[in-house]
């Protein structure tokens, strides 16, 4: 049967979801084992969807997406690493390529697959991308309000940030005006930006990689979590934090890659600002053990394709 990728979560852990379930769900489709909802949520749906096409094939029936089922199913290799840490992180952020929120944090708007935001400049430089590629889907997502978009484009950040918060509506100001907020969605579901919106990505899993390679991690698990502090916390600083790291690397004997990856979780979390200290330790402990709850919600990172296995670049 090969590896296990994803399977359908235990009763109180959070559905995997994101992109790669969406291809799971075309392909079941296609191959004539409907899924009913293409929601990119593995549920009982999927599952049955799956268990059905095991069966047409006289596979073994378990609803689970090995890597024999994955390339019987797909015809394409299993998805890679960055595609899986994307599924999870973006989950944690709680967006996908269409969903925008306002200017409840003083970050302008924040809009994508990772939450890019006005504040450091990521959304501007997408939609910048975009209107010198593929100007017609502004002009297909926002209609009427593209030239004001447009026009944002060219102010001071400050004032960038000011025209976001004018946009921006409710008691928390976490919701954008219903045209604008309809235009971002729009805007999220073309394919060109959604391609446009991994180049972004890849940024932060060049800034993963790199202090993966630095710290010696070499697991799915620890990549993982350098991926998820590269886009919640910009990377591991070359100050504070990487001194408190390497003292607790160096130690003799030294310490196993899971007791590293607390320690880095631990020491990230610490030096973010006091407000958030115990949000993101959950989150970062929950990728370190491969287990625990985030916003509320229970998580096993083995039903998301990561695991203590070695991960290649």
């Amino acid at each position: 049967m090969g590896r296990v990728y994803f399977l359908r979560a235990k009763n109180g852990y959070r559905a995997v979801r994101g992109e790669v379930i969406s291809r799971v769900q075309n392909a079941l489709k296609a191959a004539g084992s409907d899924p009913k909802n293409i929601d990119g949520i593995y549920g009982g749906d999927t599952e049955s969807a799956l268990r059905d096409f095991q069966h047409k094939r006289n596979l073994e029936v378990n609803g689970i997406l090995s890597e024999q089922i994955w390339t019987t199913l797909t015809g394409e290799p299993v998805p890679d690493l960055l595609s899986r840490c994307l599924q999870l992180t973006g989950d944690f952020e709680g967006h996908g390529f269409q969903k925008v929120a306002g200017n409840f944090d003083g970050a302008g708007l924040t809009w994508g697959i990772i939450g890019f935001t006005l504040q450091h400049g990521e959304v501007q430089n997408i939609l910048k991308t975009i209107q010198q590629k593929n100007p017609s889907l502004l002009d297909q997502a926002f209609g009427n309000l593209r030239d004001n978009l447009r026009s944002m484009l060219n102010l001071s950040l400050n004032d960038q940030i000011k025209w976001a918060d004018s946009i921006s509506v409710g008691s928390n100001k976490y919701q954008v005006a219903p045209l604008w907020e309809q235009a971002f969605k729009v805007l999220g579901s073309f394919a060109e930006v959604k391609a446009i919106q991994m180049e972004r990505v890849k940024k932060y899993w060049d800034v993963a990689l790199k202090d993966a390679k630095r710290f010696g991690l070499k697991s799915e698990m620890g990549m993982a979590l350098c991926f998820d502090i590269a886009v919640q916390n910009g990377g591991i600083d070359t100050d504070v934090e990487e001194r408190r790291i390497m003292m607790g690397r160096n130690t003799t004997p030294p310490p196993s890659e899971r007791d590293l990856c607390i320690l880095i979780a631990n020491t990230v979390a610490e030096n973010s600002r006091p407000q958030y200290i115990e949000d993101v330790r959950k989150r970062k402990l929950t990728i370190a053990t491969g287990d625990g709850i985030v916003h509320g919600v229970r998580y096993s990172t083995e039903d998301w394709g990561i695991g203590e296995y070695p991960w290649q670049t």
